[in-house]
């Protein structure tokens, strides 16, 4: 299993790299805006793309937007401080996971998506 995860603050990045590492055997790449993501995801190959919204040059949003305009149909998760599970959904996140995440809300994600 590959995973991205997109967050412009480090502390983020580390506590979800380390968190989803203890619930699965993965090699896991990060990125700290959405347009590196967006240079990762068209890359490499990932089974799962964990994305924040508010991000420097490209928020999670277009980020996830983009990647289901060109065809991509991996799951991706939006993760956001903000309340905005239905304009996540209508941009293309599978789903969407309100900070602050802890490894019960990654292991009730992991499973609705069936990874």
């Amino acid at each position: 299993m590959r995973i991205l995860i997109v967050d412009d603050e480090s502390g983020t990045r580390s506590t979800l790299q380390r968190l989803m590492a203890k619930l699965r055997n993965a090699k896991i790449d990060t990125a700290s805006n959405g347009a590196d993501g967006l240079k990762l995801a068209r890359r490499h190959w990932y089974d799962l793309i964990i994305t924040d919204y508010h991000m420097p040059k490209m928020d999670g949003i277009d980020l996830i937007y983009t990647l289901r305009q060109e065809g991509y149909e991996i799951p991706m998760v939006l993760i956001s401080g903000d309340p905005i599970e239905g304009y996540a959904i209508s941009a293309g996140a599978n789903l969407f996971l309100q900070k602050p995440i802890d490894i019960d809300d990654l292991r009730i994600m992991l499973n609705r998506l069936g990874l």
